[in-house]
């Protein structure tokens, strides 16, 4: 009997196209059964035919199996993925395997699983497309009242007339506003979060004004709520590193907001943070732990707690508002980052979430501060030990000496003492309460004995803006917050030096921007955002000039005299004519300044994607809403030829 006689009799009658190759490549064609002859030519087997694979090579596969004794192969040589490839406009699956010293490939119809399959993610496909058109639409929709909110912010600020305490109100308005906007900006770009496309962008933080700016948001959650909330710090080898200031922020928050939600009136939240040098490699490690004694997790959602959308099914749960996307954020973010999070919980007892991440560190200003206050001489006024220990540690890295009075009357026989020894001391610190004392009648009294330019800094865990008012008029000259940190310190105290206040006096000195005489067409459909650009604009010396659309603008443009005007800020969404279409007619137009003028898209659309278009459509930059005075201001710096 013949090899091919043999073979037949074994594949002859299967029912599913099969063909056995031979060779250690090229692969020759032995045999193919009847099932095979009806759909494929006797000649060169699969070679001839279209595979789904892209730049797939059938000889390489049948090479690979001789290598191997089992498995599929996939397009790339490799196991695991389906290989496919169509006949006669029909879909097959290749199952690839060794036979009696053959190569053997048997072909599975699988042409309306395949259709199915395809049609599926097309509509999958479609559906992404339409979410990003609705997050583009909503993010739009959210930015242009939020636009009004930090400009109208933005204005109280700029006026030399409101008060320091009303100040003090809109700056946490801003700050809140501006972690709503990096929130939104997260949330809403799904897509770039779903592709690990978020991009981290590295800066110089300090980590005491990034706390500051978590704790103004987070603490006044918790208090509302009923909650105590502690804060711990504990080594701090560093405090100025190179990290994405908007992002850590974001994760912090989401992790503290995530135990203040689910933590019932009453409960604790604690927040502990601790950076440590790394020798090995010149870096440092931030360390967080969150930690609450809420109503904990179930050990079958811990599994699924980084899983976009996913919330933990429960009475008390489902009365809690929530997207299910913080904590996928936190991860993509600390991992994005070179870091690591993970999770305990306990059902009715609590929950922890620890991270650590590595950071870059750059060069603080210890080393200067060292030189302008090596030797000088603090008097601390604390009853806690604590304070004592935690300034000592401080002041001794500023080579500085500290003495501590634990009541008001030893420190003032400490500060008569250093008077009858022929020196004085370089600043008093002081908390702001003590038992039995009443302390503003005392800093009075002491401000009176020790004179107008004697520091006097106030250390205090409350919130500076209730109580500058009362303190200030007590004598007060600075204020630091707890906990401290050495950064903080050795600046409130550097502002007091010879060169503190010769630098503070460069500072007040530097030249305001000045763009008087440079004249701007402003492009805005919304009458309020008109109103705060406008006036925002014309503080910094530009003179204004208004379109209500982007047809008006091209005729506002196309009547004027040729570099009339300096600079176009262009709304994109606007009836009639929108930015886009008004740019691209505008650069059209015959005239010398057409083509040259500086067109600045100011648009609440932020998508990447947004950016793009703007640029194609022959805009020179684009600023997204809500509006950042500082990146306007540096736009028209770069255009305005300064």
């Amino acid at each position: 009997m013949s090899d091919s006689d043999a073979l037949k009799r074994c594949w002859g009658k299967t029912c599913l196209p099969v063909l056995l190759y031979e060779g250690d490549g090229p692969f020759t064609l032995v045999y193919q059964n009847e099932a095979a002859d009806k759909i494929i030519p006797e000649k060169d087997g699969l070679s001839g035919f279209l595979f789904t694979q892209d730049q797939f090579d059938f000889a390489e596969v049948l090479k690979s199996q001789r290598t191997r004794k089992t498995g599929n192969a996939s397009g790339a040589g490799q196991e695991g993925d389906p290989l496919f490839c169509r006949i006669n406009g029909e879909v097959y699956c290749l199952i690839l395997f060794l036979w009696e010293g053959y190569t053997a490939c048997m072909l599975c119809e699988i042409t309306a699983f395949y259709q199915r399959t395809e049609n599926q993610m097309n509509e999958a496909i479609m559906a992404n497309r339409a979410k990003t058109s609705f997050l583009s639409e909503m993010s739009h929709d959210i930015r242009t009242p939020m636009n009004a909110i930090m400009g109208m912010t933005d204005l109280a600020l700029c006026n030399p007339d409101t008060p320091a305490r009303i100040r003090e109100y809109l700056r946490k308005i801003k700050i809140a506003s501006d972690h709503m906007m990096s929130l939104l900006n997260e949330v809403l770009d799904m897509s770039r979060i779903e592709s690990g496309k978020v991009l981290i962008q590295p800066e110089e933080v300090e980590i005491a004004d990034l706390l500051h700016e978590v704790l103004v948001v987070a603490r006044p959650q918790a208090d509302a709520k009923g909650l105590s909330f502690q804060l711990q710090i504990g080594h701090m080898d560093h405090e100025r590193i190179l990290a994405d200031g908007v992002r850590l922020k974001q994760i912090l928050l989401n992790l503290l907001s995530n135990s203040i939600k689910f933590t019932p009136e009453g409960g604790r939240v604690s927040l502990s943070l601790e950076i440590k040098r790394q020798e090995a490699d010149g870096q440092v490690c931030l360390g967080v732990q969150v930690a609450d004694t809420g109503i904990g997790m179930s050990k079958d959602f811990l599994e699924k707690i980084f899983v976009p959308f996913e919330r933990e099914r429960s009475l008390t749960v489902s009365k809690i508002q929530g997207t299910g996307l913080g904590m996928a954020i936190c991860k993509n973010l600390v991992e994005l980052m070179g870091g690591w999070i993970k999770v305990e919980s306990q059902q009715g007892k609590g929950t922890c979430f620890t991270l650590q991440i590595p950071f870059a560190i750059v060069p603080d200003r210890m080393e200067a501060c060292r030189e302008a206050l090596r030797g000088r001489r603090v008097l601390l006024l604390s009853g806690e030990k604590r304070h004592q220990e935690q300034l000592s540690a401080i002041l001794d890295r500023l080579e500085m000496h500290l003495d501590w009075a634990d009541s008001p009357q030893q420190a003032i026989h400490q500060l008569n003492e250093a008077i009858f020894a022929d020196w004085e001391y370089y600043a008093l610190l002081t908390v702001e309460k003590m038992e039995g004392v009443e302390m503003l009648s005392f800093l009075s009294e002491l401000r009176k004995r020790m004179g107008e330019n004697f520091p006097m800094i106030l250390l205090s865990e409350t919130d500076w803006s209730q109580t500058e008012y009362m303190f200030t008029r007590a004598g007060i000259s600075a204020f630091l917050p707890m906990p401290l940190f050495a950064s903080r310190v050795a600046a409130a105290l550097y502002e007091f030096s010879q060169e503190g206040k010769q630098e503070k006096e460069r500072q007040n000195q530097k030249i305001k921007r000045d763009f008087s005489g440079k004249r701007i067409l402003l492009v805005e459909d919304n009458e309020l955002n008109l109103e705060i650009a406008t006036e925002l604009l014309e503080m910094n010396g530009l003179v204004i000039e208004t379109a209500l659309d982007g047809a008006q603008a091209v005729e506002t443009f196309a009547a004027s005299r040729p570099f009339y005007y300096d600079l176009i800020f262009m709304d994109i969404q606007m009836p009639v004519m929108n930015g886009l279409d008004a740019a691209r007619a505008i650069r059209g137009l015959e005239r010398p300044d057409a083509a040259l003028v500086p067109i600045v898209a100011m648009s609440a659309n932020a998508f990447v994607e947004d950016v793009k278009n703007s640029i194609d459509a022959g805009m020179n930059d684009h600023i997204s809403k809500p509006l950042d005075m500082e990146l306007v201001l540096a736009c028209l710096d770069r255009f305005l030829g300064r």
